[in-house]
């Protein structure tokens, strides 16, 4: 007892005596070595466990980490659908324990929501119908190929506007032989030429073409979107300048409405595949607009006329944006096919 009490201070026996060790029974982290006194460390934080675990605890703890079980997850889910706002302001508070990270519910909604969005089933259909019957595509381009063929001024024949040139030197006597007003201008020939280029370099038709280029846009728009974030917030930050609110809380807002964004768009497709569900969708596009709105009264805590105002200039100026957006990224695609 002697020796025991000399090579510990008596701070530290009381606490081992009266507290003993941490919540798997290790006097000490096992991570950093620092004396254990609950169940986290305050050294380092992680989590005291069994030094050894069997399948069914390591199993547990796996789900519990990743998913938060801690009531972390859940607690955020919760607040992130059914209580616009107080999440965020809770959040730029400085109460941030209690919740899941913004940026880890980024990655995971997001992840889950693209990898539905691929595998929702797509129809491909031509629109283009006769008598109430729908057109192939062959149909579709006799219908074209059939429609008045006229001379120009010089007596040379000229195709609609839809006929196909094969060949780049097909292409160039068939501009030749229009007027210079009429002739395509710098960007729609560039365009043209990029497509007669793919199907005699590579043998693609008019289908394959559209067809890569609809799968390199889509595997474009995780990208698109996350560019946007912070211009979403950028918006705010403008509209809010008077107030006291750092950019960066500003990102926050923008996250989690993301996430919610996510959220709401994973429960639209989800309803999108059951037919009786499908007008739901209203109901949930009318809920996301209503979410900004609140969620931007309760966290700048302006009147309702003032929240009303900016949330329409909010939507309006970032629609603007994403159709930039979503342009830049189809001619970005197209260049790049």
């Amino acid at each position: 007892m002697d020796e025991l009490g000399k090579s510990l201070p008596v701070s530290e026996s009381i606490i081992e005596s009266e507290q003993g060790a941490g919540a798997a029974g290790n006097p000490n982290c096992l991570n950093c070595g620092a004396l254990l006194t609950g169940k986290f460390c305050s050294q380092c934080g992680q989590k005291d466990l069994p030094r050894r675990q069997a399948i069914g605890d390591l199993s547990i703890n796996f789900i519990s980490s990743f998913f938060s079980f801690e009531s972390k997850f859940f607690k955020t889910f919760i607040s992130l659908m059914f209580r616009p706002g107080i999440l965020i302001r809770d959040y730029n508070e400085g109460k941030r324990e209690r919740y899941y990270h913004p940026a880890r519910m980024y990655v995971f909604l997001s992840f889950i929501f693209f990898l539905i969005f691929t595998l929702m089933p797509n129809e491909d259909k031509i629109n283009v119908q006769e008598d109430g019957r729908e057109l192939t595509r062959e149909e579709k381009r006799a219908f074209f190929d059939s429609l008045n063929t006229t001379s120009n001024a010089y007596g040379n024949p000229i195709q609609d506007e839809n006929y196909d040139p094969k060949t780049l030197e097909e292409y160039d006597s068939l501009e030749n032989a229009k007027p210079p007003e009429k002739r395509d201008g710098r960007i729609e020939r560039y365009f043209k030429i990029k497509f007669i280029t793919l199907k005699q370099q590579r043998g693609w038709d008019e289908k394959t073409i559209w067809k890569s280029f609809g799968e390199s846009l889509q595997a474009n728009i995780p990208k698109m979107i996350f560019f946007l974030l912070p211009v979403f917030a950028l918006i705010l930050k403008l509209l809010y300048i008077r107030k006291d609110f750092y950019y960066s809380e500003h990102l926050v807002f923008t996250v989690f409405f993301y996430d919610f964004l996510f959220l709401a768009g994973i429960l639209g497709m989800v309803f999108s595949l059951v037919h009786w569900l499908e007008w739901i969708n209203f109901f949930v596009f009318l809920y996301i607009n209503f979410y900004l709105y609140k969620a931007m009264r309760r966290v700048y805590g302006q009147s309702r006329f003032k929240t009303v105002v900016k949330f329409f200039l909010m939507i309006s100026i970032f629609f603007f944006c994403i159709l930039f957006a979503f342009v830049i990224n189809a001619l970005v695609t197209l260049i790049l096919l």
